[in-house]
């Protein structure tokens, strides 16, 4: 067995020496550069636009009633606190901001923001009650999500964010204001 054990000794050994010299950095002169290969296939090109907005539409015209409680799954509570989002309705050919006040409309719009939820109320504007919209009052409505500037997430991004907006002369209340400066589609 002591026979046994010295002979493996001197084996591993052996072989971490001959491992040790054979692995060394000096392997000799690099090559000529090959051919350039093929070409791949080209892809499609994408939507131009901006990676850190997103804008989601929906559909409105069949909505009737005093509210609404769009389910929007992209409303987290990191973009909520973080991010700025912004809310326009389409009557017609024209986009009003929302919150929107009746001089603009013939209804005041409340809107409330939670996770996953983007709720609009419909308020009289003569009474200050409830107001309840017919089918094709509201064609749609888009919501704008605006990724914060900064890159560490704190409670004070999205403030920074709309200072950088209004710094920059974009009127938030103008939906294609708002397109152009980060040139997406209406």
């Amino acid at each position: 067995m002591k026979h046994l054990v010295l002979k493996t000794k001197y084996v591993v050994l052996a072989l971490f020496v001959a491992f040790s010299f054979s692995c060394t950095p000096e392997d000799g002169e690099d090559g000529p550069i090959g051919p350039q290969g093929e070409q791949g296939i080209a892809g499609t090109d994408g939507i131009d636009g901006n990676a850190n907005v997103q804008v989601l539409t929906i559909d409105m015209s069949t909505e009737a009633g005093s509210y609404d409680d769009v389910v929007v799954p992209e409303l987290t509570q990191d973009i909520i606190e973080n991010d700025v989002v912004l809310g326009y309705i389409k009557r017609g050919t024209k986009w009003f901001p929302v919150p929107a006040v009746a001089d603009i409309i013939p209804f005041s719009v409340s809107v409330t923001i939670s996770v996953g939820f983007y709720s609009l109320d419909y308020i009289d504007k003569a009474t200050g009650g409830s107001y309840n919209i017919a089918a094709g009052d509201i064609d749609l409505l888009k919501i704008v999500i605006i990724e914060a500037y900064n890159s560490s997430r704190n409670s004070t991004n999205n403030l920074s964010a709309y200072e950088g907006l209004l710094n920059s002369g974009v009127d938030i209340t103008n939906f294609e204001a708002v397109c152009d400066y980060f040139q997406i589609a209406y």
